[in-house]
């Protein structure tokens, strides 16, 4: 089997799991969750999240819990680019493809950023990471960490979403810690 194919299957799967969690304990795992990266989220000032959808980690949370850090969202735009915006929940509006992102078009130097908090549908002990397949966050992490050393980039996900091994592919980008409800690998 290719990889894009293993990686399809393994996508699949994870989705239709996470799918099926019912809302209660998507809370209650976002709030163990939460409780792992604490200590990321504190050493940091300007963080990059994502807007949660569906049964993703509700990692919206942390703009309530830490309000006088800086949040940036991501915005995707065409060619696999993306750029981020300041959170400012009057600017949010709906993408087509059901999460929220900024109206604005003031964009930030993404060196600003001290933590990247990364979204993804399935994880290794080795620290690599599926997505939704377009390659967004691979192409934006790997422009981030060449204009600046020391950004984190930490993933957050349910601990099924842990799996044996993610076939990788010459694009992939490791993210430099996974944080689930039960364990962080660094």
């Amino acid at each position: 089997m290719k990889k894009i194919d293993e990686k399809k299957e393994i996508r699949k799967m994870l989705l239709e799991k996470r799918d099926l969690m019912d809302k209660k304990t998507v809370e209650k795992n976002t709030s163990l969750i939460i409780e792992n990266l604490k200590k990321y989220v504190k050493n940091s000032t300007n963080i990059m999240i994502f807007m949660d959808m569906g049964n993703e980690v509700n990692i919206t949370k942390l703009l309530e819990l830490y309000p006088t850090k800086t949040f940036f969202i991501p915005k995707i735009f065409p060619k696999r680019e993306m750029k981020i915006n300041k959170y400012n929940k009057s600017e949010l509006v709906l993408h087509k493809f059901g999460y929220y992102e900024s109206a604005s078009e003031e964009y930030y130097d993404e060196k600003i950023l001290d933590l990247i908090v990364v979204p993804g549908i399935g994880f290794d002990c080795k620290k690599n990471r599926i997505g939704f397949g377009g390659g967004f966050y691979d192409n934006f992490l790997m422009k981030v960490r060449k204009m600046k050393k020391g950004i984190l980039c930490v993933a957050v996900c349910y601990d099924f979403q842990i799996v044996e091994k993610i076939p990788t592919e010459e694009h992939d980008v490791r993210v430099d810690a996974v944080v689930s409800e039960k364990r962080v690998i660094v």
